[in-house]
């Protein structure tokens, strides 16, 4: 589950990043022209962002209560690291000394690694690492094959509601602000049967051509499954190289091998009582 959590904040706050869109124009109406002024759009963020830091807490229901974490991720270029802290995980049934433990995942600009006290440091297989790499661009959301469908109104905003018709992506449709581009909700292609809902919600501007979503849930069917707050925005503040170098970075956490005794002992306990 911390490694999961750790992969949620690494994709989520990425697509906070697309539904920062800088203001557009509500005249389009066919792909060709939205995709057009989407794309414009975000080179002009793009120029205008060298590097950015957001502050966040996530929360997973779960039966044994909720994990909760606070997250800071970094992006300068086409690098980004995100460091995840959880709390409340020995409240949800986890070992002592498992709150507080921090996973990092690192882009470099050319591998992605994780560095986790469970798993130590390890590159990530192209595969995988492939969901990371330039995730921080908002042009790599703008799907290379759309249809605008129709329209719906969310929070009352009218929405252009877009079909992904890109294969490649595990997106399915797309609901953008007709003024200002930016992207409300999100639902993925369905997999086993449910699909990967986002929504995205209480936008504020952190900077003269951006704007943020604070709140954002994601559903699983009906489920929801992870909802994020941003607690602090901080834009061009000459983030240090160091940050997104994995040879920089020490495995640091509680000992494993004392956890899984005091683990077992508790279970032995219980099957006493």
């Amino acid at each position: 589950m911390k490694r999961s959590i750790a992969l949620a904040a690494a994709f989520v706050v990425p697509l906070l990043l697309c539904c920062a869109l800088a203001p557009g124009s509500g005249a389009a109406q066919t792909w060709a022209e939205l995709s057009k002024r989407m794309v414009d759009d975000c080179a002009k963020f793009t120029q205008g962002i060298k590097d950015m830091t957001i502050t966040l807490d996530m929360s997973v229901p779960s039966s044994d209560g909720a994990m909760t974490s606070k997250s800071v991720l970094y992006r300068k270029g086409n690098r980004f690291r995100a460091e995840v802290s959880m709390d409340g995980m020995e409240g949800a049934g986890a070992p002592a000394g498992m709150a507080n433990m921090k996973t990092i995942v690192i882009n470099d600009g050319a591998s992605v690694w994780i560095i986790a006290p469970m798993l130590g440091k390890s590159q990530v297989p192209p595969e995988e690492g492939n969901k990371y790499r330039g995730q921080w661009t908002c042009s790599d959301y703008i799907p290379a094959d759309a249809q605008v469908i129709g329209s719906e109104t969310i929070d009352g905003r009218a929405c252009y509601v877009l079909s992904v018709l890109d294969a490649s992506s595990d997106v399915a449709k797309l609901w953008i602000d007709q003024k200002d581009f930016s992207l409300l909700k999100m639902v993925g292609k369905e997999k086993e049967g449910e699909a990967m809902t986002a929504l995205f919600s209480d936008f504020r501007k952190v900077a003269e051509d951006l704007e943020l979503p604070y709140k954002t849930e994601m559903y699983s069917g009906g489920d929801l499954i992870t909802s994020m707050t941003i607690t602090s925005v901080e834009i061009n503040k000459g983030l240090a190289d160091d940050l997104f170098d994995p040879g920089k970075v020490k495995v640091e956490g509680p000992d494993m091998l004392k956890m899984m005794k005091q683990a077992m002992d508790t279970v032995k306990t219980k099957q006493v009582d």
